[in-house]
């Protein structure tokens, strides 16, 4: 797609809290300010938007995406470009393992034989895949509402059948009534999800910190805006002034972040608007604060453990401000990578 005449671009955002920048630089008119024209699209997470992006019709960037779901493809089909970044840390809270009441689950060891929740991203799955495995459990996918008929690929897993969580898709809109209806014993999710499960008392919050940044590291870089590769070998110009729009809303979210939460209204589904007194307090940095060690070495944890495929060299993918975008690789303008065979389906 071409936006060097006109100007106009369609965003792909998914429809949760973190992604409070991007609700700011549109009903602000941010982009506006930068020459933009920009029509929104709205996804129930980031797994939509990043398959968009691959496909290549229509939406060229989006955000905010979660590491492993951008890495996933960014190694599997084509390479991203990646601008700011939004941060979990002790004091910044993003996910939430919130218990069903009347469950007792105090330690990560009691999610054994439980049937766990989890928003329905890669990222969320590979994540509490993960947190298992630091802990001697197994971890089995399967479908809520449906009883695992698999039990000797189950057992293959070399882990006792008891010391087995089973995992489930959750969507944000599904997460009260799950919880309610007792499908699920825990969620693994975020907001506005999690406040909307507290604030209908049908969970109590595992914990008294938050998760990822304890068992994982602090500060833990959560996710970011990205821009399809071929976009930017194409528009160089128009992603310059995308990243200069999500910059100043990311200034904007800081200094108000109330009525940031206000913004948001119009881009969230009416059940799962952010409140003032939500559990999620993300902390968002522009792109010319993003680390790139700091974020280089929890991406090699992520390879490490199986969390992403492959180990990425991420700064040569980095946008900053007023850079030439490619800079290190060709002057002035991006090459424009190859397309890699598309990934399995399911993958």
């Amino acid at each position: 797609m071409s936006t060097s005449d006109t100007s106009t671009l369609t965003i792909g955002y998914s429809a949760l809290g973190i992604s409070l920048p991007l609700f700011v630089a549109d009903a602000r008119g941010l982009f506006a300010d930068q020459g933009l024209r920009v029509t929104m699209r709205g996804y129930p997470t980031a797994h939509p938007v990043v398959d968009e992006i691959i496909d290549g019709a229509a939406v060229p960037c989006g955000g905010i995406i979660a590491l492993p779901i951008a890495l996933h493809r960014h190694a599997r089909a084509r390479p991203f470009f990646y601008a700011g970044a939004v941060v979990e840390d002790l004091e910044h809270p993003i996910s939430f393992l919130l218990v069903r009441k009347g469950v007792e689950i105090r330690t990560l060891d009691d999610l054994a034989g439980r049937r766990v929740g989890t928003l329905p991203t890669k990222a969320y799955r590979e994540w509490l895949k993960l947190l298992c495995k630091r802990r001697g459990l197994g971890y089995h996918q399967v479908v809520l509402d449906k009883t695992c008929q698999c039990m000797s690929t189950c057992a293959s897993l070399e882990v006792p059948l008891d010391r087995l969580v089973s995992g489930c898709d959750v969507l944000p809109t599904d997460t009260v009534e799950a919880l309610r209806s007792g499908k699920i014993d825990a969620v693994f999710t975020n907001d506005p999800a999690a406040t909307a499960a507290l604030r209908a008392e049908v969970a109590y919050l595992f914990g008294d910190r938050p998760l990822l940044p304890s068992e994982l590291g602090s500060p833990f870089l959560f996710g970011s805006f990205v821009f399809d590769s071929h976009f930017v070998a194409d528009e160089p110009g128009t992603v310059r002034r995308v990243v200069a729009a999500l910059d100043e809303a990311v200034r904007q979210v800081r200094a108000d972040e109330r009525g940031a939460r206000r913004d948001a209204a119009a881009y969230l589904p009416r059940d799962c608007k952010l409140s003032d007194d939500g559990l999620g307090r993300p902390r968002y940095l522009t792109s010319d604060e993003v680390d790139a060690e700091l974020l280089q070495a929890q991406l090699d944890l992520f390879a490490r453990e199986g969390v992403i495929g492959e180990r990425v060299d991420i700064a040569p993918w980095l946008l900053r401000p007023g850079m030439p975008v490619g800079a290190g690789r060709s002057p002035g303008a991006a090459p424009r990578p190859p397309q890699r065979p598309a990934p399995a389906c399911g993958s």
